[in-house]
């Protein structure tokens, strides 16, 4: 019984990380840390984003979300409402 509920758990948790995508955009209009910074918080306010880090120097910022409660398309609505545009 034990192993079964072992491998129940282990599948779901498996399912759970299968739907999470990661996504990396450029970001133009940073011109420093903070808004890079502006630009994280924008993005971790989506419900479903699991992580958001930007890369000032590459202005880069790389999402971890959950697609089965957000989209690519969520994510960048959040960018442009922080005041920047984004891209593939």
């Amino acid at each position: 019984m034990r192993i079964r509920t072992f491998i129940a758990g282990a599948l779901l948790a498996l399912g759970a990380a299968a739907a999470d995508q990661s996504l990396t955009l450029k970001v133009d209009g940073w011109h420093s840390k903070g808004d890079a910074y502006k630009t994280e918080q924008a993005v971790r306010l989506v419900k479903g984003v699991r992580s958001a880090t930007a890369d000032a120097a590459k202005k880069e910022l790389t999402i971890v979300f959950d697609a089965a409660a957000t989209s690519e398309a969520e994510v960048r609505k959040a960018i442009s409402e922080a005041g920047y545009p984004s891209h593939r």
